[in-house]
C-alpha cells in the first residue's frame, strides 16, 4: 500500500502543478477577452454619443426650418420676393448681414446655411417655396428641407 500511496502522492503533486500554469493561461485569456468587450463597449459608447449629437442638431435644424415657414407663411404674397430672395444663402444679397439669423434666434449649428429658393421662380404665382438648412458635423455636410405653397390668392 505504500507504493500505491506514493504514486497517488506524485500525481496530486503533478496534478497541483499542472493547476498552476493552466490557471495562469486562463487569467490571460480572461484578461484578453476583457480587453476586447472593453473595447467592443467603449465603440459602442462612442457611436451613440455621435448618434445623440447628430440628432440633437436634426432637432436644431428642424426647429429653424419650422420658424422660417412660420415666417414665410406670415408674409404677404406680394412681400415673399424682397424679404426671402431666391437663392441668397442666409438672406444676404446687399441687405443686412444674417437676416435669417434674426428669424431662427441666430445660427446654431455648426457652419450653419439657411437658403429659401422660389420655384419655377419669383414671379410664378402660386410658387413653391423651399427652406434648406445646411450645416457641418464631424467634417460631413447635413441637409434637411420643407417646402409650401403660397398664392396671391387663396383658392
Amino acid at each position: 500500500m505504500t507504493g500505491a500511496m506514493r504514486v497517488i502522492r506524485r500525481r496530486v503533486r503533478q496534478n497541483r502543478q499542472h493547476r498552476r500554469g493552466v490557471l495562469l493561461v486562463e487569467i490571460l485569456f480572461a484578461i484578453g477577452i476583457l480587453m476586447v468587450a472593453g473595447l467592443w463597449l467603449l465603440t459602442a459608447y462612442q457611436s451613440s454619443f455621435q448618434v445623440s449629437e447628430l440628432g440633437q442638431q436634426t432637432s436644431v435644424a428642424l426647429d429653424d426650418l419650422r420658424d422660417m415657414m412660420e415666417r414665410i407663411k406670415s408674409t404677404p404674397f406680394n412681400s415673399l420676393t424682397n424679404d426671402f430672395p431666391s437663392g441668397a444663402v442666409n438672406g444676404i444679397v446687399g441687405l443686412a448681414p444674417e437676416k435669417y439669423g434674426v428669424i431662427i434666434g441666430g445660427y446654431t449649428l455648426t457652419n450653419e446655411q439657411v437658403t429659401v429658393t422660389h420655384q419655377p421662380n419669383t414671379n410664378a404665382d402660386p410658387r413653391e417655396m423651399i427652406v434648406r438648412v445646411t450645416w457641418v458635423n464631424r467634417g460631413r455636410t447635413f441637409q434637411k428641407s420643407v417646402s409650401t405653397i403660397r398664392a396671391s390668392r387663396a383658392s
